[in-house]
């Protein structure tokens, strides 16, 4: 009987030796596991410090005030998005904004405005897309449209939660109020945009109907261009070709425009009868463009009267693949180099 009382005993004090050792080692191993993630935190923590720093140290430097930085930097990250790319891209800075805007029913509008133009976001260039309603130049002209009624509009102005339409020579607008209405309009050297957005209120200014729709980013781009176009000022020769013989007549004029697909000439409007072109005329272009020198066929497909030049909208119809290439390149070079100084113009 001893025997057995004593072989319990020593079983229960090996098992009580082996469940100490046990709990010890699972205490080691979740000090280390502890340890490893306030280390990895500590870590992350002073690398944000270090990387808010220089985030703050840069707003310095582009003139903005800390108070913008902090909001840049705090919706920035509370969407996921490198707060440094709200300094350098129009879409990240304008996503931080919308959800600071949201949040904050007491915005400083002025100081959005302000940081918006000193970071050169408060205008874009025609070549590049819109990707907001926010992008929209105050007195873009449209058509809306609500079921089916037209109207002339404009935009007459905008805030970071609205846009004003006006609705032009309307005497009797009707009760639009949280209507869906559709809106068209065309962006000069873009593409046609169309927007539709609930008029939220109704606001009359003497004889002035103007209304009140949020801002989104829902904006439908229809391109009118198969080629990117840039404006220009360069001479032209122009040479049309005479129907009754191989004889060709030349015109000194200039370039205003130019694409892969064609170019815009403009010439003055006392020659427009000597010269007598007309929508289908074929003429021939000889042109230099960086060095190359371009003798191109082309044809007239739409013409501008104004009242000392006419300008020509010409479609190139024999262009080879390396002057194509060409012009590609030439447009692309100088739509970066108007990029870089419209990022420049403010600073």
């Amino acid at each position: 009987m001893e025997d057995k009382v004593a072989a319990i005993q020593s079983f229960r004090a090996a098992t009580d030796t082996k469940t100490t050792e046990l709990l010890i080692l699972i205490f080691i191993i979740l000090f280390l596991i502890v340890t490893f993630l306030f280390i990895l935190n500590f870590r992350k923590a002073l690398k944000a410090k270090f990387l808010k720093k220089l985030f703050m140290k840069t707003i310095k430097e582009k003139g903005l005030s800390e108070k913008a930085g902090d909001i840049l930097w705090k919706y920035s990250t509370k969407l996921g998005r490198d707060p440094f790319l709200t300094l350098e891209v129009k879409a990240s800075f304008e996503k931080a904004i919308d959800l600071y805007v949201q949040e904050n029913p007491d915005y400083d509008e002025k100081l959005i405005q302000d940081t918006r133009k000193k970071l050169g976001f408060d205008f874009v260039p025609s070549f590049i897309p819109l990707s907001s309603t926010k992008d929209i130049d105050v007195f873009q002209s449209g058509r809306l449209t609500y079921q089916d009624k037209t109207f002339n509009t404009s935009l007459y102005d905008k805030d970071e939660r609205f846009m004003y339409w006006l609705l032009i020579d309307v005497s009797n607008p009707p009760d639009l109020k949280e209507k869906t209405v559709k809106i068209q309009f065309l962006r000069r050297d873009d593409a046609i945009y169309v927007m539709e957005g609930t008029v939220s209120e109704i606001i009359t200014e003497g004889e002035k109907t103007v209304l009140k729709i949020p801002h989104h980013s829902e904006l439908k781009r229809i391109q009118r261009r198969q080629y990117a176009r840039i404006e220009v000022d360069m001479p032209v020769s122009v040479g049309r070709i005479s129907e009754n013989s191989s004889e060709v007549k030349w015109l000194e004029g200039n370039a205003k425009d130019i694409s892969a697909g064609g170019m815009r000439i403009c010439i003055p409007a006392s020659q427009r009868i000597k010269f007598n072109l007309s929508i289908g005329t074929e003429i021939w272009l000889n042109f230099s463009l960086e060095g190359r020198d371009f003798q191109l066929k082309g044809t007239v497909v739409n013409i501008l009267e104004r009242k000392t030049t006419i300008c020509y909208g010409i479609k190139f119809s024999n262009i080879k693949s390396k002057e194509e290439t060409h012009i590609i390149n030439f447009v692309k070079k100088q739509q970066q180099k108007m990029r870089n100084l419209a990022k420049q113009r403010i600073r």
